[in-house]
């Protein structure tokens, strides 16, 4: 188990997706990395444990940038996958939306074919992932 920070797992992971090589596409998945970045400095500390929200705040009254990314790891980065793939947080571009969609579901098996999370821990977090991209892909556009 690599115990690396959700910052350094977001660049690898979209690394790891930079074959893409149509222009639009890159853009696209730009919108997507930042939008999924700006959801888990906002808006995932609610899905933390009591005791990560706790070390979240304390590393907010220091003043880090991006504190999320910087001191959460991969458990809590596929945990935040299913409501990112939620309203609000569903981008409203339809080609967006798919790439979000496509995005969260290629993260949450890449955590797992890394071995980033354990398996058994996080297998909830996966089916979870897995559900909410059916339903956002079945959530008509605002």
């Amino acid at each position: 188990m690599d115990p690396v920070n959700a910052d350094t797992i977001l660049r690898r992971f979209f690394a790891s997706s930079s074959h893409v090589r149509h222009p639009e596409s890159l853009l696209r998945y730009e919108r997507v990395q930042d939008h999924l970045r700006g959801y888990l400095e906002d808006s995932a500390w609610s899905r933390l444990t009591v005791e990560d929200q706790e070390l979240l705040a304390l590393e907010r009254q220091f003043g880090t940038d991006c504190p999320f990314s910087q001191v959460m790891g991969a458990p809590a980065l596929l945990h935040a996958l299913p409501d990112f793939l939620a309203q609000p947080h569903l981008l409203p571009d339809f080609h967006d939306r798919l790439a979000q969609i496509s995005v969260a579901s290629r993260l949450a098996q890449w955590l797992c074919s890394r071995q980033l999370v354990e398996r058994e821990l996080s297998w909830g977090d996966v089916v979870l992932t897995r559900a909410a991209a059916e339903q956002a892909r079945r959530t008509p556009a605002i």
